[in-house]
């Protein structure tokens, strides 16, 4: 089986996507979703960068949290992460965002990003009232250096508080950092993982690569961010060899990176896949793609090559 899918609404509520501004459109577009067997939504109170909120507030004016259990994360304000995870800070997102969405209880509630002024002491207490007060169904972390969450666990288990249960990052057949350095860690302690990106922004369709960048993430608001992690001559050579290797077996790149995050990265069944098509018929081809199955052994191994390749 392959890891559950989830829906990604970072892009809800952005200007540079005028049709998933208006609630009627969106309210539409979650049926597709629906109908593709997708029943958890990705979002954040700081979804989107551009339009700060707006992603909860749409999800709110459709009532989507009565088709579908929504996760949703700490608001970060500013540019870094630094003090959003006070206690009552942690209290006042909270609050806004069940208002704003319109639920009495957030499925995964993650910290956005790591706080590195507050104690982390108060972090672990702040989520564990949260989780008590039955505010949320889980706690779950996001971007959280290994360090950082070993000793996040290690003062819930010291003061028998919740632990995370899931872990949200940045993983996909390019990105692979986590395997080495943080997998052991979720493993050890039982926690699962969730998989943003997993198409590096529309990189890995190899659009970027080609010159076209047209239909990816890299000229919307989070353009930047992804030019700097993926325009990388390792990474363009890893579009290229994987090009070389599928195209004669009519697989595509899109396909071929969404079934090997699926059936042979590190994730299993209990982790997930955070989808984020800003088109339905994108979105489908998606969960078409990872229908399909494992890849074949040849091309397995042929990205195993890849990334030796890229490590050295």
């Amino acid at each position: 089986m392959p890891p559950t899918l989830f829906y990604g609404t970072a892009i809800f509520g952005t200007p540079t996507i005028p049709s998933l501004t208006e609630a009627e459109n969106v309210s539409k577009f979650l049926d597709e979703v629906h109908s593709l067997g997708i029943t958890e939504l990705d979002t954040a109170a700081r979804y989107p960068p551009d339009n700060v909120g707006g992603s909860e507030r749409l999800l709110g004016a459709t009532k989507a949290g009565s088709s579908f259990t929504i996760n949703t994360k700490v608001l970060i304000a500013g540019a870094t992460g630094d003090g959003t995870l006070t206690k009552d800070a942690i209290r006042a997102s909270v609050a806004n965002s069940l208002k704003t969405l319109g639920v009495s209880k957030i499925g995964i509630l993650y910290a956005h990003a790591p706080d590195n002024t507050t104690p982390l002491e108060e972090q672990a207490e702040a989520f564990n009232e949260q989780c008590e007060k039955g505010y949320c169904e889980r706690i779950g972390v996001s971007n959280f250096p290994p360090a950082m969450l070993e000793k996040f666990l290690s003062i819930c288990e010291e003061h028998n508080y919740i632990k995370p249960s899931i872990y949200q990052g940045e993983y996909n057949l390019a990105r692979r950092d986590y395997e080495d350095t943080l997998f052991p860690l979720l493993r050890k302690h039982k926690i699962h993982f969730a998989a943003f990106s997993p198409l590096g922004g529309g990189f890995l369709t190899g659009k970027f690569t080609a010159g076209n960048a047209e239909g990816t993430r890299f000229g919307g608001p989070l353009g930047q961010r992804h030019r700097k992690v993926y325009d990388r001559p390792d990474f363009h050579n890893t579009i290229n060899e994987l090009k070389r290797i599928i195209e004669p077996l009519g697989i595509s790149p899109t396909g071929a990176a969404l079934r090997w995050l699926a059936y042979h990265s590190e994730l299993n069944e209990e982790d997930g896949i955070i989808l984020g098509a800003s088109k339905i018929e994108q979105l489908e081809q998606n969960v078409k793609d990872i229908e399909q199955g494992p890849l074949p052994e040849n091309v397995v191994e042929a990205i195993k090559a890849i990334k030796g390749a890229a490590a050295a």
